[in-house]
């Protein structure tokens, strides 16, 4: 079978799309408006509980319901981006985003805000599943996975920076607060595709061939896709357990460790370094090894991170132990990601949007699954599936890890394309 492989080149005079810093910097901007939505608000949950009169715990839900929208909302935006261009979609969809972030920072209870983060999450897909697109269309193979590992690079900063974002906005302000900084960084996000990306963006979809509209045979090309389907489980394993730390780990860490809103901003700012280094690494392995050289790294140090959850949820450790494994687990995710979404992509250059939104939809739903079953836990008032927050995200994590290590390692030996040796 043959696919139509979509390359943009660079005007006479212009750097290449993916050298040009304005460029990158847009695409991860607009890539990191998740990570951003969802982790700035992390050291607030504590917070937000309790300014509805519930736990700290409970706040974790909007952890869930963002990802609730996010995970089949993202089944939107590829396949418009497909049939209307990559511009409209993401204006509609960074203007819904907006205009969700002024509701939550008005919500009048935990349920409604919960609604909001649902809407803002389904509006939030846009970002990541038009960036890879636009990745996609400048070429595939390891050109693909370069510029998505630079761009997670700089994405890495998201995560990195939010919380302690969210953390300086709670000492001087209420929660509210951290969903009207949104507001502001949304339409931020509108000025930067509308003057950076937009230009390029037009320029390519007006040399670029036909795109493959949505059908159940282009689904199936992709889901009979060995790759594919060993990325998007792979990726859901790892998000999953992810997704524990999300939800509960501020919760977790305050309740178990006596830390603060600020010291939580700090331990999450390490754990998520790893999301700045594990790209790094793979950059520098399909350098001079093939594009899946990268993925049994990543496998065995997600299937270490495991086995050392495995142990710590069977005894209580110490605060810098448990940090270590969820260091090492983030790293394994960093290294995998971009990896991951260029062998997924890479027989869809006629149709990256829609598989974008697959290759985004299955691991998102599971990370709103897994937010929700960290939540669960034991309160006396009721009983949850875990018996406290540290078990929670001790066996999630050991789950996630060992899961995402063993797909790899079962599915990673598909015979290799000439991008998987070459690039683009």
């Amino acid at each position: 079978m043959t696919h139509n492989t979509i390359v943009a080149k660079p005007s006479e005079g212009q750097s290449p799309p993916e050298k040009s810093l304005p460029f990158v910097l847009s695409l991860a901007a607009i890539t990191a408006i998740t990570a951003t939505a969802v982790d700035i608000a992390l050291p607030g949950h504590p917070a937000i509980g309790r300014s509805f009169g519930l736990s700290g715990e409970a706040a974790g839900v909007i952890v869930s319901a963002y990802f609730v929208g996010y995970g089949p909302g993202q089944l939107l935006w590829g396949p418009l981006s497909d049939r209307y261009g990559r511009m409209p979609p993401l204006y509609v969809g960074i203007a819904g985003f907006m205009l969700m972030s002024l509701l939550c920072a008005t919500a009048t209870s935990l349920e409604t805000l919960s609604f909001y983060r649902m809407l803002q999450g389904i509006f939030g897909g846009c970002g990541p599943v038009i960036a890879r697109a636009i990745i996609r269309d400048q070429g595939g193979g390891k050109a693909s996975a370069n510029l998505m590992a630079t761009i997670m690079m700089i994405f890495g900063a998201a995560p990195l920076l939010a919380p302690l974002v969210g953390s300086g906005i709670l000492l001087v302000a209420e929660w509210r607060f951290i969903f009207w900084f949104l507001v502001a960084f949304a339409f931020v996000l509108l000025l930067v595709s509308y003057f950076v990306l937009a230009p390029i963006s037009n320029t390519h979809a007006a040399t670029a061939p036909a795109r493959a509209p949505l059908s159940l045979k282009l689904i199936k090309r992709l889901f009979f896709g060995r790759d594919f389907l060993m990325c998007t489980t792979s990726i859901s394993c790892i998000f999953f357990g992810y997704s524990a730390m999300l939800g509960v780990g501020a919760a977790m860490t305050e309740k178990h460790y006596g830390t603060s809103p600020q010291l939580f901003g700090v331990l999450f700012a390490i754990a998520a370094s790893a999301v700045i280094i594990g790209p790094a690494i793979s950059r520098r392995i399909i350098g001079t090894r093939s594009l899946r050289a990268p993925l049994k790294l990543s496998a065995t140090i997600a299937g270490l991170s495991g086995i050392g959850f495995l142990f710590a949820a069977t005894s209580f450790l110490p605060l810098w132990l448990l940090w270590t494994f969820v260091f090492f687990y983030v790293l394994g995710f960093g290294i995998v990601i971009p990896i991951s979404n260029a062998l997924a992509l890479e027989a869809a250059g006629d149709a990256a949007g829609t598989a974008s939104s697959l290759l985004s939809a299955l691991p998102t739903t599971a990370a709103a699954i897994g937010a929700a079953a960290a939540s669960s836990v034991d309160t006396g008032a009721y009983a949850g599936l875990f018996s406290d927050s540290y078990q929670a995200l001790c066996q999630m994590m050991a789950f996630g890890g060992i899961t995402t290590s063993a797909i790899i390692f079962l599915f990673r030996n598909e015979k290799k394309s000439p991008q998987d040796l070459e690039g683009s």
